[in-house]
């Protein structure tokens, strides 16, 4: 333990301290494997603190201008989820300059939400060099493993919370909504790890993935999910049984999988209250709108239609949508001004029109075609983006901070280690 702690901080100090010399080269390597560091601990600390998580992103986009070799980043580019990525970034930047109604603070604050989609080139370019990406899924698995255990806790001693929500029981920091993303992502992530595993004859490695996939479902089940996570976990499954059962096997797992999830429904209160209060809200829409969770979304909705028919083909430009939607909804006592349309497609719409749901699609597009090969890595790529396109029907979760830098971290760190080894064998055994 001492000589590993030893060397530790002699790669910090020589990461540090050594930029010439007969050390440069591992110095350079120092600062190389001290930047990701940050990416791992970046993806730990994401299922707890948004400030975290934002302090180790700007460390390792620091540790990133200190080992770019500029040519070799150019030549990364050229990646066709690099390039779909800063295409939609730079419509962004290019959209500020038509949002003629709005100061320049409040465009350039249209940025932000976009501006994650900068890590997925750099992610890409960095994880093609290096081996240690599976690091990255490891240390967010462990961290959701913990909460996951944490919110079984507090579900029966609430005190126990960090941020106590009384409406959200066994939520024990942020909120439902990003606690259900992260379980739903690892849970299936593991499920294709304890399949191939399995398949190779790692019973242990599988048993674990399998254990902690169940676990991470059956929290989600019985202690507190997101509606929006019972729209993309069906389809997430079902993708799975395609990908890993022969087509026969494939046909007796459906009904098997709809029987399932009726047997959750009938012994699942928690389910049940979802499933219904969302029926029920809808049927207060009719005559209430706005005073629940599905009529303002049926507000929001009607409302960004009608600011896309004003300007269809390229939107009203960076930032204007919070400006607009709350614009008139904040003349009304029963609807709280809310500036975001919960649906991604809409809130491009907005902004750039049809050109950024063609921008948008298009890099949604691109980045499953990246992951239609097979191996563990492809499948955790290809649930990220499946996850991101349904879950943004509801919400813009690519514009949230949560859920896009999830995007990021799987999109950018999967497909950098796809481009460096295809074949991706060793992932779940290293």
């Amino acid at each position: 333990m001492y000589a590993v702690i030893k060397r530790e901080l002699t790669d910090v100090w020589i990461g540090f301290f050594v930029w010439t010399g007969p050390n440069l080269a591992a110095a350079q390597a120092a600062r190389h494997k001290g930047t990701e560091n940050f990416a791992i601990i970046a993806a730990a600390g994401l299922p707890w603190s948004t400030s975290l998580a934002s302090s180790c992103g700007l460390a390792f986009l620091l540790g990133f201008l200190s080992t770019v070799k500029p040519a070799a980043f150019c030549r990364s580019l050229k990646h066709p989820a690099s390039a779909t990525a800063l295409a939609l970034c730079l419509l962004a930047v290019v959209g500020v300059f038509w949002a003629d109604s709005l100061s320049w603070l409040e465009r350039l604050r249209g940025l932000t939400p976009i501006a994650k989609l900068l890590g997925i080139p750099i992610l890409i370019y960095y994880f093609s060099q290096s081996d240690r990406g599976r690091y990255v899924f490891y240390a967010f698995v462990a961290s959701c493993t913990v909460l996951m255990l944490y919110s079984w806790i507090v579900l029966y001693w609430p005190a126990l919370s960090i941020h106590y929500k009384s409406d959200q029981p066994g939520v024990p920091v942020k909120n439902y909504i990003d606690q259900s993303q992260g379980f739903v992502f690892c849970a299936f992530s593991l499920a294709a790890v304890a399949i191939e595993a399995m398949r190779r004859g790692w019973r242990l490695i599988a048993i674990s993935a399998a254990i902690i996939a169940i676990a991470l479902l059956a929290n989600l089940a019985f202690v507190n999910v997101a509606r929006t996570a019972l729209v993309y976990s069906p389809v997430l499954a079902l993708l799975l049984a395609y990908r890993y059962l022969a087509r026969r096997q494939f046909w007796i797992a459906c009904p098997a999988l709809l029987a399932v999830l009726a047997g959750l429904w009938m012994v699942s209160p928690n389910l049940q209250h979802k499933v219904s209060a969302a029926f029920t809200e809808y049927r207060l829409a009719q005559s209430e709108r706005g005073t629940t969770s599905v009529g303002q979304r049926l507000e929001l909705w009607g409302k960004s239609i009608e600011l896309i028919k004003a300007a269809p083909v390229i939107g009203h430009g960076t930032g204007s949508a919070r400006i607009l939607l709350t614009r008139d909804l904040e003349q009304q006592a029963n609807i709280p001004a809310i500036g975001n349309p919960h649906n991604q497609t809409l809130l491009f719409m907005i902004q750039w029109g049809l050109l950024g749901a063609v921008f948008l699609y298009t890099m949604w597009a691109t980045h499953l075609l990246t992951f239609r090969g097979d191996g563990i890595i492809a499948w955790i790529g290809f649930v990220a983006v499946v996850q991101n396109i349904l879950s943004s029907l509801f919400n813009s979760h690519l514009s949230d901070f949560y859920q896009g830098w999830l995007y990021v971290l799987a999109v950018g760190i999967a497909a950098g280690a796809q481009t460096r080894a295809p074949t991706n064998s060793q992932f779940a055994k290293s």
